[in-house]
């Protein structure tokens, strides 16, 4: 799989332009702030200081910078140099995608796949904006980038997964146009909590 190559998608705010491995450390950081923000009194205290500890964190970084970016596109606020770690995040980054087939719900509830993904489906793996970069544009510039790439690579429609209790998030999906497909999973690595399964056609 790749992602876009060129003409950037442009929001109000942010540019929305494909991965490489120099942006591994900072997209590990900008999902850890996120959490922190996000999910207190979603996700057990103990295991949202587990996922978000700097030594996680760091290792987190290291394994994406190793790993394949393709799929994987990130909010750039224009202008930001290099190195900039305050409002705008590493290296001006403040929010990043992920993107590709279709997993089954096995893989979700920590189990081997055991059948190949479905023709013609995509999954909107992750998606984190910087808590100061909400409700400005870039979560929504990051969303239309992954449509425009699924639309590119003739998936016909997106799923998700979001936490059942998480109201916000999946605010932003129903308005963004995801319906519910009545599927819902047992998270076992995050002690116990429950996911659902979101879904809209592309295009």
């Amino acid at each position: 799989m790749t992602a876009p190559a060129a003409s950037p998608i442009m929001a109000r705010m942010v540019r929305i332009r494909p991965a490489g491995a120099d942006d591994g450390p900072p997209i590990a950081r900008i999902r850890a702030a996120t959490w922190r923000a996000a999910y207190p009194g979603l996700i057990p205290e103990q295991t949202l200081a587990e996922r978000t500890d700097p030594v996680a964190v760091e290792r987190e970084g290291e394994w994406r910078s190793a790993h394949s970016m393709d799929g994987v596109l990130v909010a750039e606020a224009p202008g930001e140099s290099n190195g900039d770690r305050g409002e705008h995040g590493d290296h001006g980054l403040v929010g990043f995608a992920a993107f590709g087939p279709e997993r089954d719900e096995g893989y979700q509830l920590g189990q081997p796949q055991l059948e190949p993904p479905e023709h013609g489906r995509g999954e909107l793996y992750a998606i984190y904006v910087l808590p100061g970069h909400w409700n400005t544009g870039a979560g929504h510039a990051l969303l239309d980038g992954v449509l425009s790439l699924a639309a590119g690579q003739e998936y016909n429609d997106v799923s998700l997964w979001v936490l059942e209790a998480n109201a916000r998030a999946r605010r932003f999906y129903e308005k963004a146009g995801f319906r519910l497909t009545g599927e819902s999973g047992v998270l076992g690595g995050l002690r116990g909590l429950t996911q659902v399964r979101y879904r809209r056609l592309v295009g």
